[in-house]
């Protein structure tokens, strides 16, 4: 029997000892990687916790944000035989009817309010917590419930008296939280009182703005088959009342708009997130670099002694693997607590409360990311590793440093197909994940594409002998082999990029809701005026000297039946405009144009039309339903439905904030329908003369609403800033993986940097001429990076406005002005820092290397 003779492989173990042992002491240049790989995972993981949080907060209250199992929503007064009809049924019901008014308090101190009232039924699910606490019902027996910033701004305590319309009512208690809170967006402060009392306050008068809500509870929550049997109560209610203008809404469509804005912007700050890690994967594979170039002595050395390129791929590859693995945990650690931190930090301004559990899957996506991005980007430094040979020892091998051909370029491509897939198949909007893929890969080329220009460029500036020398020495270093242009320029230009383009898209929503108001603005809107009070409106503003321009027009609620024929549930509308066809609109009657109307088609009928009812419509709506002039529109208006037929298409300035409407009819047939007047009425703008308008028109008119523009816009300004430093965080996020990845390209040149130096020191150059000359290399690089990455940044701003929020687009010169120049001042700074080294270089350290 014959012995087998030869080396013995070593195994894993043996590796795993070679490599820790190596490891001790040499970690320090790994430092920027393992922030590279955290920074990224840690972004991606606290904005997936966060969206997970909110999201499990409104599944566990989906029933008490709805008020019940199901919801009906009408502009009109419900239909008498709902609710006998569900009565029989054993089904509990609450019914609570919202609208605006002016609140009044003492001191001639008033504001706009949602005023809800409730019935004795109410709350169905939940519970409502008073500030001082008592009983629901025995304080709407006592008065008034309001929010808090009603206190505070009307200066009132409970027990202060308070007027509503004409009733005059005692504040029982404060608002501290209402189980339905979060169902409904609303830029005004909530007061609730009984439904009695609504009555006898004469604020529902015929053609009010009014929303009948209905709620409805299964008699035992704990029934088998609920969803089932929800689901058919709402399609039976839908059957039996076709006509009736009825929104329907279960426990899955409680919260539309916080659940539908939070999947937006989690989406959007996860792809950013993304776009960090991604860029922090070059700092990686440029620490990785630097880091196994400094082990190459010691790889070298275990080649002499016998060690295969496979026990050197064992060694290298459990290294890279523990460090990055740290550098993965580390993100993810803080993927864990950064949301629990945040979700403390912004308890007072989520109007659910989040879910306080871990959620594990938002981490392991983040880990995962973070362990592709980490393969991606290290795999072609570790296979050079393992191509290292005996010779780097006597002398530097090129070649040892080329990449491993098409093998390496297969599996490359490999790796990025799977996280493109990943990032797209656990992504809400998988065609946007994938623009985002695909603009992400556009970006590399067109950097690595301007660095080859720039490369270029300077080689060609430096050989014409430019004066004086440090200039020419500035350029030819771009151009020198090995030069890291190409490198640093990606790292800046794509971090400053992303943060541009955030910035772009910050500015830009700012400008569209917070822009400078146009001079011609109206100050005021008035809703709720009966016809018979118009000539006494009308008379109390022109006695006063602080009221400018008037402008009145009718307002009815109209509901889309059907265009030219087709039912609306079957118009094929584009996107932008599908949600116009749902819910209802208003409609208002005008014999002549309203000021500043631009007619883009057709014609306005004559003042004296007494014809079958045309219709005026929005040119951007029409677009959108393939609507055109000639065509039919069926709307309800009141129950009734009424064929118009479309006379003009109208270009509307919305941001004007003139008095306008979507859909204008011809005087006559509709005019005999009970309606209201709107108004618009202009002013200095200063709050003291607004406040007196304010003053004399409610006081004249009671059931009068008066909303201030100013404060409108002040709401929406505290919204928009809200989200406006969620986006700043992650435009730092992104500048900051940015500056690691410039870090981490100027370490791995540094030697090369030091060995140029002591080069140049040897030859009589002074250490004023090579700073001078690497404040050249280092400019030059800041200006070209700046200026892509304020091309870059205004392309993706105006992609992400244009197709993603449907927002208009304009260019702000200053934000890319801002750009540039910060481009060329962080890469001076780093130039600064990263150069101060090199210049402590000497002739002696050729010496002692050779």
């Amino acid at each position: 029997m014959s012995r087998r003779t030869g080396p013995r492989r070593p195994g894993w173990r043996l590796a795993l000892a070679i490599a820790l042992r190596d490891m001790r002491g040499t970690l320090s240049g790994m430092r920027v990687v393992l922030a590279c790989l955290a920074l990224g995972v840690a972004a991606i993981g606290t904005v997936g916790g966060l969206r997970a949080a909110i999201q499990g907060g409104v599944a566990a209250q989906r029933r008490a944000i709805l008020g019940g199992d199901l919801s009906l929503d009408s502009p009109d007064p419900l239909p008498g035989g709902l609710e006998p009809y569900l009565q029989s049924r054993h089904l509990r019901l609450s019914e609570t009817v919202r609208l605006r008014s002016m609140l009044y308090g003492p001191q001639g101190r008033r504001m706009l309010v949602e005023v809800d009232a409730v019935d004795a039924a109410y709350p169905l699910v939940g519970a409502v917590t008073l500030d001082p606490a008592g009983a629901l019902p025995r304080a709407l027996q006592d008065g008034l419930l309001v929010e808090p910033l009603i206190e505070d701004r009307l200066a009132v305590r409970p027990g202060d008296t308070l007027r509503l319309g004409t009733l005059t009512l005692r504040l029982a208690a404060g608002l501290a939280h209402t189980p339905d809170g979060a169902g409904s967006a609303s830029l005004a402060p909530e007061v609730m009182l009984s439904r009695a009392r609504l009555d006898a306050a004469g604020l529902i008068a015929p053609g009010a703005l009014v929303t009948y809500t209905l709620r409805i509870a299964l008699p035992d929550d704990r029934a088998p088959g609920r969803v089932r049997r929800v689901q058919a109560l709402a399609h039976d209610i839908a059957q039996r009342y076709p006509d009736q203008p009825l929104r329907i809404r279960d426990v899955q469509d409680a919260a539309p708009a916080l659940t539908q804005v939070v999947a937006q912007v989690s989406q959007f700050m996860t792809l950013i997130g993304l776009a960090s890690l991604l860029l922090g994967g070059l700092g990686v594979a440029s620490g990785v670099s630097a880091w196994l170039q400094a082990r190459t002595e010691t790889l070298a050395v275990l080649r002499c002694l016998g060690a295969a390129s496979a026990t050197v791929a064992w060694i290298v590859s459990l290294q890279l693997g523990l460090l990055c693995g740290a550098g993965v945990l580390a993100g993810v650690l803080a993927g864990l607590v950064v949301p629990v931190l945040a979700i403390r930090a912004l308890a007072g301004l989520l109007p659910v409360a989040p879910d306080g559990s871990v959620h594990p899957g938002p981490l392991l996506l983040a880990a995962g990311f973070g362990l592709l991005v980490a393969v991606l980007f290290t795999l072609p430094p570790l296979l050079r590793a393992v191509r290292v040979s005996p010779v780097a020892l006597f002398r530097d091998d090129p070649a040892e440093r080329r990449g491993g051909g098409w093998r390496l370029r297969g599996m490359l491509a490999g790796l990025v197909c799977v996280l493109v897939l990943l990032a797209t198949l656990t992504s809400p909007s998988p065609w946007l994940a994938l623009g985002f893929c695909a603009a992400a890969g556009c970006i590399l080329l067109l950097f690595r594409l301007a660095g080859l220009l720039l490369r270029l460029g300077a080689g060609a500036a430096g050989r014409t002998g430019m004066r004086p020398a440090w200039l020419g020495l500035g350029l030819r270093a771009l151009h020198r082999p090995g030069s890291p242009a190409s490198a640093m320029l990606l790292a800046l230009g794509a971090g400053l990029s992303t943060l541009a383009g955030i910035a772009l898209i910050e500015g830009n929503i700012r400008s569209a809701v917070l822009g400078q108001l146009p001079a011609d603005a109206p100050s005021f809107y008035f809703i709720d005026i009966q016809p018979d009070e118009a000539a006494r409106f009308d008379a109390v503003l022109h006695a006063l000297p602080q009221a400018g321009a008037v402008h009145q027009l009718p307002s009815l609620r109209a509901r889309v039946v059907a265009v030219d024929g087709v039912p609306v549930g079957q118009v094929h509308a584009t996107p932008q405009t599908r949600w116009a066809l749902r819910g209802d609109h208003g409609l208002s009657l005008s014999a002549a144009p309203p000021p500043g109307t631009h007619v883009a088609a057709g014609a306005w009928w004559p003042h004296d039309y007494a014809g079958p009812p045309l219709l005026s419509f929005d040119t951007n709506l029409a677009r959108g339903w393939g609507v055109h002039v000639g065509s039919t529109m069926t709307l309800n208006v009141l129950g009734r439905d009424v064929a118009l037929r479309v006379a003009s298409l109208r270009d509307i300035a919305w941001r004007s904030l003139q008095l306008n409407f979507a859909f204008i009819a011809s005087p006559g047939l509709l005019s005999k329908a009970p309606h209201t007047l709107v108004a618009t009425v202009g002013s200095s703008g200063r709050p003291a003369d607004d406040a007196a308008i304010l003053q004399a028109v409610t006081d004249a008119l009671p059931n009068v609403t008066g909303i201030r523009v100013a404060d409108v816009l002040g709401e929406i300004g505290r919204l928009v800033r809200r989200l406006a430093l969620a986006l700043q965080a992650m435009g730092v996020l992104a500048l900051l993986s940015g500056g690691l990845v410039l870090a981490a390209t100027l370490a791995s040149g540094q030697a090369a940097r030091r060995r140029e130096a002591a080069i140049l020191r040897s030859l009589g150059a002074t250490g004023r001429q090579l700073r001078a000359a690497w404040l050249v290399e280092f400019g030059v690089l800041g200006a070209v990076a700046g200026l892509v990455a304020a091309g870059v940044g205004a392309i993706l701003s105006w992609l992400v406005l244009h197709y993603v929020l449907q927002a208009p687009w304009r260019l702000l010169p200053g934000t890319l002005a801002v750009t540039i120049a910060g481009a060329i001042l962080l890469m001076l700074l780093a130039g600064l820092i990263a150069t101060r080294q090199a210049l402590r270089a000497s002739p002696a350290e050729l010496l002692r290397e050779s």
